[in-house]
This record gives structure tokens, sequence and C-alpha cells, in this order.
């Protein structure tokens, strides 16, 4: 067992928890506590909310990791979650683009979104790794879309490994156009997807300008693993919540353009 002393707080502790849970796969409680300096309260309660997020399985005296996470859910119900706030950012995200660019797309609902507005653009490159965005441009001929080949991950539905890294090495790409599951002042930029996260990186490291693309509840929001700190982005495009006027202010303040729609 890894031990991580000291008193962790709340996201740095369930970050800590699914670590532990990708070396080991199966733990008890107890031992998550003894690892973790924190009661056995504390344990249940942070299983209970990660099991809520998909990212574990609770069983009797303990819990497993969830290797099919939040991404196997159908994908029709994870682009219906928050459709309008997502088609206005895609809009915003859109106009952005210019005729005869070339630009590098991840994985996730919002991203399918922008896509649809893609088609009235001319000329455009599209590289991605998500098998939804080929499937939304298959058809579009006046867009030419690089499928980067790979192992082929069926529950998130995207290629990973060296053959991915390997051929999106060869591309330098106008605009990146990227999707997150958290954006936060302090931690940065984290998602779900630790399978991606190196080809998430190096998407960034492609591109000569970066647009972050989430809708509200993303913002102030920590997952499990970091990909990027907020000043690798040149732009977040979100909708609008008063309740997260502040964050966005501060993230403004950080150097980020912000569009709020």
């Amino acid at each position: 067992m890894i031990s991580v002393s000291g008193d962790k707080n709340q996201t740095v502790r369930r970050n800590a928890i699914m670590d532990l849970l990708e070396k080991d796969s199966r733990l008890r409680v107890t031992d998550l506590s003894d690892a973790l300096n924190v009661s056995v309260v504390t344990v249940r309660k942070d299983l209970s909310e990660l099991e809520n997020e998909g990212l574990l399985k609770r069983i009797h005296g303990g819990a497993v990791i969830n290797r099919k996470s939040q991404y196997s859910e159908n994908f029709a119900e994870r682009k219906s979650r928050k459709a309008e706030e997502k088609r206005l950012i895609a809009k915003a995200a859109a106009e952005l683009v210019r005729d005869g660019e070339s630009l590098i797309i991840n994985v996730g609902s919002t991203c399918a979104y922008i896509c649809e507005e893609l088609k009235n653009k001319n000329n455009l490159i599209v590289i991605t790794n998500a098998l939804h965005i080929v499937n939304e441009l298959a058809c579009c001929e006046h867009i030419t879309t690089f499928f980067l080949g790979g192992r082929f991950d069926t529950d998130m539905q995207i290629t990973v490994g060296d053959d991915v890294s390997d051929q999106l090495s060869k591309y330098k790409a106008d605009k990146l156009i990227m999707g997150m599951d958290g954006v936060d002042i302090q931690a940065g930029l984290t998602s779900y997807n630790h399978v991606e996260d190196a080809i998430m990186r190096q998407m960034i490291a492609q591109a000569k300008e970066k647009i972050l693309v989430v809708d509200d509840s993303k913002i102030g929001k920590v997952t499990f693993a970091h990909i990027a700190a907020l000043n690798d982005f040149d732009i977040l495009v979100t909708n609008y919540n008063e309740s997260k006027a502040e964050e966005l202010e501060k993230i403004r303040r950080s150097g980020l353009q912000v569009i709020a729609v």
C-alpha cells in the first residue's frame, strides 16, 4: 500500500483514492482510512460521491475501480444534458473559426454541437481521435477529416495509444477546440479521462491557438486527471451563469479571454 499522509482536502483526498485504486484496483475502507489518515466515515462519504460520479463501485467493506466510468454512458444522453447551453457555446466557438483553417477537436458532447456549426464553414481540415466527430463530419465534402489511428477504446469511442501520438505529431493545427470536465482557477484543467490525458496534452502542444469549450457546470470543478494549466489556453467559451460570475472573472484576470454567452 502506498501511504498518503497529512490532512488532505476533499479534492486531493478523492484524487488520492482514485490513484490508489488505479494501482490496487480493489481496496478496503480500512486500508484507505489508514493510507489517507482520515476516518472511515470520511472515506465512506468520499466513496459514495465517487460512485455517484461513475468512477468506482462500492462493494462490501470497500470499493473497486469502475473501468467503464461516466464515458460509457450513452452519448446521446450526455449530449442532451444542457443542450441549449451547449448549442450557444457551439455557435460562439464556431464564430472563432475561419474558412480554410485546420482544427484539432477532441471527444465531447459540446464538441459534437460545434461540429454541427462547422458544417457551415468551407475548406476546413479537422483532426480528431473521436469516432462521433468523424461520424458527424463524414458527409461534409468541404471538410477534410483526419481520423487518428490507434487502439480503439470501445467505452469512450476514441482511439488511444502510441500510434495516435505518432500520427498527431506530424500535424500542426491553426486551432484546438477542446472540452474539459473541470476548470478551476487553482487546480487548472482536469478530466475524468485519464486514459487519454497524454494525448490531450499533445493536442494542446500541436495547435497554435487553443480554445476551451465547457458549460457552466464545469466551472470551479476539479476532477481526476490534471491535463493542463489555464494559461495553456487562449480562449474560454462557456455559457453565462450568474453564480459562476466571480470564478469567470478570476479566470479572465489570469489571462484567458472569456466568452460567456
